[in-house]
Formats: structure tokens, sequence, C-alpha cells
């Protein structure tokens, strides 16, 4: 399936007027790659997204596939493209589900983590709106950081992937955590419904949004139709959101019915020829646009830089888990349920990528932030 991906989703990046930056970063003795797009016009520090693409992937194939860089020229953000090791991530579920079945001392979680650092020490990214995105693979990899270090983006956005069973139990975020989830109803290659094997499981995408609104001690949901804007792509689309949830956080999931393993667009990408083996793909949103609606929305005014503290060790987890990594260290400067449950409320910590812990989050948002024109009823 890997190599199928990739043939698929390979391609050459679009063109617009920007800078790309190929760029390195040292971590645990690894070389690690990202490709950092500054649109023209863009004063940094700016807002960034950091965007994981799917596997078998690379940072030119996503970008060219995704669309974002589109909203990043409009919006006037930085869009940061990094590479997973083997161009996989080592995500959140259990090692035997993963496509990666062993870590390595500079692996993915400390190189997130330093590449915010990074890029915040480096003058791209106002520390407190780092953001982080990704589709499939790259998706579940989001989660795993929403999970294990909830202060280091400001918000986040996970596409054609749902939450692994095991983040009933392990999943423990540090602060309320705001996130968005974006899945199409006959994706065939990371069900909607959720899937079961002997050696894991992932829970339905509607399921995925409640373990989070529990976990953020949101209020009911309210769902919106949206406009059926491109009636001749097989699909339609509907947004749930959770709102009321602790220090203005929200959660949000927008199906796709009929959708495929696809993320929706409405810019022109690379290629189409994916749209026949991996489903529908919806042109009544666009990925880029929704995920910047959604996340912009938090952030804090530009914190001043502070030196780098030593980096914070993760919480241990069982040894089934596939959420467990070594902290980094570089050379570059609660139950699933329909009703939110009780959780504690999250110790007061810094924020901003260059504050101790080495973790950035966007400060306090507005408990209405990222709703689209259209109110949910």
């Amino acid at each position: 399936m890997s190599l199928f991906l990739f043939l698929l989703w390979s391609g050459s990046a679009p063109l617009h007027a920007e800078s790309v930056k190929d760029l390195r970063l040292s971590v645990n003795g690894e070389t690690r790659r990202y490709v950092v797009v500054t649109p023209d016009g863009v004063t940094t520090p700016a807002p960034t997204v950091i965007a994981l693409h799917g596997a078998a992937q690379t940072p030119e194939s996503f970008r060219a596939y995704f669309g974002l860089d589109a909203a990043a020229a409009k919006h006037g953000f930085v869009a940061v493209y990094p590479e997973g090791e083997g161009r996989t991530w080592n995500d959140g579920r259990p090692a035997a589900m993963r496509l990666k079945m062993m870590l390595r001392p500079g692996d993915d979680v400390a190189f997130l983590v330093a590449l915010a650092r990074r890029l915040a020490a480096d003058g791209i990214a106002d520390p407190n709106r780092i953001y982080l995105t990704g589709i499939s693979n790259g998706g579940f990899m989001v989660q795993r950081m929403a999970c294990e270090y909830a202060e280091l983006y400001a918000a986040y956005s996970a596409i054609m992937s749902t939450a692994p069973a095991n983040y009933k139990e392990e999943c423990q975020p540090s602060k309320p955590v705001s996130i968005q989830f974006i899945h199409g109803t006959a994706d065939s290659v990371i069900g909607y419904a959720g899937f079961w094997t002997p050696l894991g499981s992932t829970l339905s995408a509607p399921d995925s949004a409640r373990l989070y609104a529990a976990l953020d001690g949101c209020g009911p949901a309210t769902s919106t139709k949206l406009p059926d804007l491109a009636p001749d792509d097989g699909t339609t689309a509907e947004l749930r959101r959770w709102e009321g949830c602790r220090d203005g956080s929200a959660v949000e999931l927008i199906t796709i019915a009929r959708g495929g393993h696809q993320s929706p667009a409405m810019v022109e990408t690379k290629p189409d020829l994916a749209t026949p083996f991996l489903g529908l793909r919806s042109r009544d949103i666009d990925a880029g646009e929704e995920v910047w609606r959604f996340m912009s929305v938090y952030g804090g005014v530009p914190a001043a830089a502070a030196p780098a503290a030593p980096p914070r060790k993760p919480k241990p987890k069982p040894a089934t888990s596939g959420a467990s990594a070594k902290p980094p260290a570089t050379t570059s400067g609660p139950a699933d349920a329909s009703k939110p449950a009780e959780a504690k409320p999250p110790a007061a910590k810094p924020q901003g990528a260059n504050a101790a812990p080495p973790t950035a989050s966007a400060g306090a948002a507005s408990g209405t932030a990222g709703q689209r024109g259209i109110s949910a009823q």
C-alpha cells in the first residue's frame, strides 16, 4: 500500500511566488529534512503551519497534492513540510499496526519538538502561533503530538485519520487540545467507522472527535450541512462542532459523505491520477482553507525569545503503546463517550515554543473561535 500511495501521490510542487528553502536539522545525531515555504509579502516571524505528509510521500509530493500553499499565500502564513524518517511517521498506534515497527534515537517526536523550537529560534515562526496538520499516517502523528505535547502547537488538524483505540486510556494531554478532524465516509484505507485487528484498533471518526471533546470538557455538539458547491464531485460535507470547552478550546469534525482517502481541495493540485484509486475527492471545501479557518484563531501576542530549556520527558506509556518516545536532544538552538467526561484542570505552564519546557501553545482563545461563516444550528 505504501508503494501504491507513493506512485499515486508523487509529483512536482506547484509554482507560486514564494521563497522555498530545503533545510536540515540534527536531532539526536541524525540529520532530518524539512522544506519551508514563505509566500511573498509575508514578514517573519509569522504564523506557521507544519504539515505532515502521508506514508511514502516526500515533502515535494505532499506539497503538490495538499494545496496548502494557496492558503498560505492568501492568508499570510508560512507552510513547513518536514519529512518523516523513511517517509513515514512513528504515530501513536500500537507498534504492530504502524508502518514503522521500531523507534530510532532521533525519531519523529523528538524531530517535531526540535523543529518547532528551531523555527522560532530562527525567526521564521511566531512561537505562539505554530500549528500542526497532517494527512493519513501524518494525521495519526498529529494526534500523537497533541496527546504528548499539548503545549507545543496552538491547534491541531488530523485529516484522513482517526484516534487509536488505545488513546482512550493513554491520551492524557496536559491542557485542553483544539483539534479538527476531516474524514470521508468511503475511505477504504483508514475507515471512517474505525477498524479492529488482533494487533490493535482505531475509533470511528465521530468517536475520535468525541474522545477529545470529553478530554476538553466540551458541551454538546452542533451540526451544520455545508453548501454543495461542486455537485458533480459526488460528495457533500457536514460540520459537527463541540464548543463550551475548557480554556476556549474546541473540537470539530468535517464529514465528507462518500469521500474517499483524499483531502478535499478547491485549488489546483497534483496529481488527479489518485482519485479513481483512493476514492472521491471533495471540491465542496478546501483542506488548506478549513485548516486555517479552524486553527488561526488560536494564538497570542508574539512572545519575546527566551533561552531554550532542557527538554521535557514524555509521560511513560504502557509497553503495548506506540506512543512512547525519548525526549528530543538537538543541536539546534477519557474514555470515548457522547457526553463530556470529568477531567482534572491542567496545571499552569509557560506557553510558546521558546518557553520551558520546550512547548508552544498559543495561549487563550475565544470559545467561538474558528467557526465557519455558516453557524452551527
